[in-house]
């Protein structure tokens, strides 16, 4: 058996299949752990802020979190 090492990408996949995420959801969590504010992310994904925060609403209860930097730092495994 080996251990490899994962890119950002990879452990932002899994963690997003691991807690349900639907492809839209998933899509966010890769720009935002990218550094992307609300606005590029709403940019990003052709949507409207408002949208964006109801992504963000909806993945925060998905993994009991309630914020961006813990968020992203649980994806990134950090």
């Amino acid at each position: 058996m080996t251990i490899e090492e994962t890119s950002p990408p990879e452990r932002v996949a899994v963690f997003a299949r691991a807690f349900g995420f639907s492809a839209r959801e998933t899509e966010l969590l890769g720009h935002l752990v990218s550094g992307c504010d609300t606005r590029e992310l709403a940019r990003r994904m052709f949507v409207s802020e408002n949208t964006v925060q109801d992504y963000l609403k909806s993945v925060f209860a998905k993994t009991r979190t309630n914020n961006r930097r813990t968020l992203s730092s649980r994806a990134l495994g950090s």
